[in-house]
């Protein structure tokens, strides 16, 4: 029985995290993936360090929440300091062993590099390989996503799914779960979100975006209708976002409080596209 996915949370797992020494962006492309292809709300992301305490409190934290859909990233290298897999079958209380499809896999897709370690570094590079393993009552799936690619994602109760943490890695595996978990997303709820550019200032702008937002409430109910607004300081606007819960509101609807945004706020407003919004917060004016 598949379990529906109306909700979606990460836990990015790293000391490299926490310590600033990597600027994290896997936590940015899971929500991005959550909202524009499986039209999923992210309701919580938490950055915990390499210790197997902290990981099996924060996945505590994110299943407490009754979260449809959760992916870890990183801790899952051939070091001391990669305990994820070991952290999380604790956390289930299912055995974390080596998984024979795995090295197989391995041996099979880097043969001569496997050959090239001594048997110390070979233990290390099996480490990899060492994953939470199915039980009677915990069903674990090692999902391969390309016949190249020796790195399974280790799927539990078909709830949480375990990723690396490089970040080309992450995206290229969660890239190829979307297909998977559409089949299982709750379509009776999808989200859209329409932009407003303005010149007026954000403290200028709170009073009405502040009325309007309990206007909204009121009328659909809480959280149906999201605004928030962004200030740009570079290109000296802010752009206003409308996110709609479709069709507790219809989309005439979410329309017509996009125009009463537009209305309202002044500074020459206008209504932008997506790629607009994206313009404006990865760019700088100097850059045309």
């Amino acid at each position: 029985m598949w379990r529906s996915i109306r909700s979606a949370g990460c836990l990015i797992i790293g000391d490299e995290v926490l310590s600033g020494k990597i600027h994290d962006t896997n936590s940015f492309e899971f929500a991005k993936t959550c909202f524009s292809q499986l039209s999923v709300p992210v309701k919580r992301i938490i950055v915990c360090s390499d210790d197997k305490a902290d990981i099996k409190k924060s996945l505590g934290l994110l299943r407490d929440n009754d979260i449809d859909f959760i992916v870890t990233s990183g801790g899952l290298g051939s070091t001391h300091d990669d305990v994820t897999y070991d952290a999380i079958a604790e956390y289930y209380g299912i055995p974390c062993e080596r998984d024979p499809t795995v090295v197989e896999r391995m041996n099979r897709l880097r043969k001569d590099y496997i050959a090239s370690l001594t048997p110390s570094q070979t233990e290390a590079w099996y480490r990899m390989a060492t994953v939470p393993q199915r039980t009677a009552k915990i069903n674990v799936e090692n999902i391969f996503v390309d016949p190249n690619f020796w790195f399974p994602i280790v799927a539990i109760e078909q709830r949480l799914y375990i990723l690396p943490g490089v970040p080309q890695l992450f995206v290229k595996l969660l890239k190829a779960l979307v297909p998977q978990l559409l089949p299982r997303v709750d379509q009776s709820n999808q989200l859209s979100r329409l932009y407003v550019k303005t010149t007026t200032g954000e403290s200028e702008l709170a009073p009405f975006l502040g009325d309007l937002q309990r206007q909204l409430d009121k009328r659909y109910g809480d959280g149906v209708v999201k605004i928030g607004s962004y200030p740009h300081l570079q290109w000296r606007v802010n752009t206003i976002s409308i996110i709609g819960i479709i069709p507790q509101i219809s989309v005439e609807d979410l329309q017509h409080v996009v125009d009463d945004v537009l209305a309202g706020v002044g500074g020459d407003a206008v209504q932008i596209s997506q790629a607009e919004e994206d313009h404006l917060t990865n760019d700088s004016p100097s850059n045309f």
